[in-house]
């Protein structure tokens, strides 16, 4: 299983801080965490996996942490 953490508006749309999922790379993994929650769809959104910011699609194996990460602000 993988294990998903939710940040900021993705928190909100989940209601959840956290859940696990299967999936064998990243593009799975976000394609069914935007088919259980469609207004995600509209939330910009980067994933980091155990902790590394990704850029690609990457595989996944079990065991691993994605982080779904909207933008930040602050001062």
């Amino acid at each position: 299983m993988i294990k998903v953490l939710y940040f900021g508006i993705t928190q909100e749309i989940s209601g959840s801080v956290t859940e696990e999922f299967t999936a064998l790379t990243t593009g799975d993994l976000r394609r069914q965490i935007l088919e259980r929650y469609p207004r995600m769809k509209s939330v910009v959104f980067r994933m980091a996996l155990n902790s590394r910011m990704l850029t690609s699609d990457t595989s996944l194996n079990e065991r691993d942490t994605v982080a779904l990460l909207p933008p930040f602000s602050g001062g």
